[in-house]
This record gives structure tokens, C-alpha cells and sequence, in this order.
């Protein structure tokens, strides 16, 4: 496939990745940033970041809710750092959840707590499984433009 079909399949890709509500106009910005010739793995390297920062930020809210005695204050400091995050990154959908997680927070319910944290680990998954996607798709492009 040439390198102009395949940057096609990828804006198709990225809206319909808008329309589903994963993503907002921010990442949209975002594409367009990986169109000029110095900025070509913008993309991938901030969706790659987003994604590693993410996982650590799960990963440590669990551990506090895991806690006999929950540390509410902490929980809303780390749900407050991946909704900032994925507001820069233009997550839409992981962001919605994260504001019901900073408000599970705010209430010191550790019940709410946990099922805030449970969807908005699946809808972060959901949008990691379209940026592996999207990744391979643009990674492809930089192959061939790379002459790989």
C-alpha cells in the first residue's frame, strides 16, 4: 500500500475513532502535528507515553484501593493526574471516567471507588487496543517512507 492510502486509512481510522467518542478535536491536533516532515512520530511517541503513564497510574490506583485503610486524598491525586492527561492527549472517553473516579474519591467511597476505577480501565482499554492499531498502521508509513 503507498504511503498516501495508507495516511488516508489512518485519518479515516482516527475519525471514526472520534465519532465513537474514544477521542476528541485534541487528538485530532495531534494528527496533524505528525504531518510535518520534522514531527512524523509525534503520534507515536505521545500515544506511547499516554499509554505507559497510564498503565502506572492504574496500576497505583488499585494498589491504594487495595488498602485497608484507603488514602482518598492520595486515590484523587493520581484519578486527577490521568484525567489531566488524557485531557492533553484528547482521550475523551477515559477522561468522562476519570471524573467519576476523582468523584468516587472526593465521597471517600471505596465501593464506588472500585467500580469507577473498573470502567475506566475498560474504556482505557478499549482506546489502548485502537492505539496499537494505530500505531502498526503508522509505523507502516514510517517503513516505507524509510524505504524498509
Amino acid at each position: 500500500m503507498s504511503v498516501p492510502a495508507l495516511t488516508f486509512q489512518i485519518h479515516n481510522f482516527i475519525r471514526s475513532m472520534c465519532d465513537d467518542g474514544l477521542v476528541n478535536e485534541q487528538f485530532l491536533y495531534l494528527e496533524t502535528a505528525r504531518l510535518h516532515p520534522l514531527r512524523r512520530d509525534a503520534l507515536l511517541r505521545t500515544v506511547t507515553a499516554y499509554s505507559l503513564s497510564s498503565k502506572g497510574l492504574f496500576s497505583a490506583i488499585t494498589s491504594q484501593l487495595e488498602q485497608q485503610q484507603v488514602d482518598f486524598e492520595r486515590v484523587s491525586d493520581l484519578a486527577r493526574d490521568l484525567y489531566a492527561r488524557s485531557s492533553g492527549i484528547g482521550a475523551e472517553s477515559v477522561k468522562c471516567a476519570c471524573a467519576e473516579l476523582i468523584q468516587a474519591s472526593e465521597r471517600k467511597d471505596k465501593d464506588y471507588c472500585s467500580l469507577a476505577l473498573y470502567w475506566t480501565k475498560n474504556r482505557f482499554s478499549c482506546l489502548r487496543d485502537k492505539f496499537e492499531t494505530l500505531v502498526k498502521m503508522e509505523r507502516s508509513i514510517l517503513n516505507l517512507e524509510n524505504g524498509q
